[in-house]
């Protein structure tokens, strides 16, 4: 078992790692972007099958026993039918459709927790973002968040927000998300929910909303704990909070800010809408 102390420089080293053999991939075979399995409102393409074996031989090469949950392949035990010692919570590729158009903003999120069955957001230890130009995000639980060996802490910017909205796709928008895009301020929708959230950890982003009800917890559970370490504040996009919800969760919300301030303001301003 790996020692505490190393538990980030494991979870950001697989994340590196499943990252960089899928750009591997894709800088060698043309099919990448084939896609293998279609739902309502995503597809499987050959790429994120790709990293999904990536992780699992990234698992056995670093000796360890896991519990897996992901985008794709779901949940598993890797080494099959061995008596796991962690749970980790991935999205092999986070912004899938940007790496098929050529556009450099994707990245694999990893989570680790040493809670083996059962785990919530509250019971995740360590967690990466590595993004596809090169740098990681990652933080451990009370320890911080960092980028590149550069701790970092949420920023408002009370002058002219910056928010990434998520809204597209899913029926009318919320009155409140059309409320907020009339007010004085710049919108970003990158096409990456755990980069965007990482975006509010750093201060380039004073908020990140997503109101489709399509948020799965391998979709954020790095990242809100990035988030959290930074000295945001993340919610459903009701304002209930996240700490007890299973790792597994799928179909929610989320309203992320940089400050539980910024949050209850934003959250307000839903409500009255």
């Amino acid at each position: 078992m790996v020692r505490p102390m190393d538990e980030l420089a494991l979870v950001r080293r697989m994340a590196e790692g499943v990252l960089e053999r899928s750009k591997e991939y894709l800088l060698s075979h043309e099919d990448y972007g084939e896609v293998l399995k279609r739902r309502k409102t995503d597809v499987t393409r050959k790429i994120d099958m790709v990293a999904e074996e990536a992780l699992d031989a990234i698992i056995m090469e670093e000796g360890i026993r896991a519990r897996v949950i992901s985008e794709e392949v779901g949940e598993r035990v890797v080494p099959h039918g061995k008596e796991p010692e962690y749970t980790l919570v991935m999205d092999p590729i986070d912004g899938s459709a940007n790496l098929v158009l050529g556009i450099p903003y994707y990245c694999t999120s990893l989570a680790l927790s040493k809670k083996t069955s059962g785990a919530t957001f509250a019971d995740v230890d360590a967690g990466a973002v590595a993004a596809t130009w090169g740098g990681t995000f990652y933080a451990s639980k009370n320890g911080g968040a960092y980028y590149e060996g550069e701790r970092i802490s949420t920023m408002e910017h009370p002058e002219k927000p910056k928010y990434a909205i998520y809204s597209y796709g899913a029926g009318p928008l919320p009155k409140g998300v059309i409320v907020l895009q009339e007010e004085n301020c710049v919108v970003r929708t990158m096409g990456s929910i755990a980069l965007d959230m990482c975006m509010v950890a750093k201060g380039a982003f004073d908020a990140i909303i997503d109101s489709r009800n399509r948020i799965s917890g391998y979709d954020i559970m790095a990242a809100s704990l990035i988030l959290r370490e930074a000295g945001g504040f993340l919610t459903d996009y009701h304002g209930r909070g996240l700490s007890d919800k299973p790792v597994s969760i799928r179909g929610i919300s989320i309203l992320g800010a940089a400050n539980e301030s910024l949050h209850d303001k934003l959250l307000k301003a839903f409500s009255q809408a």
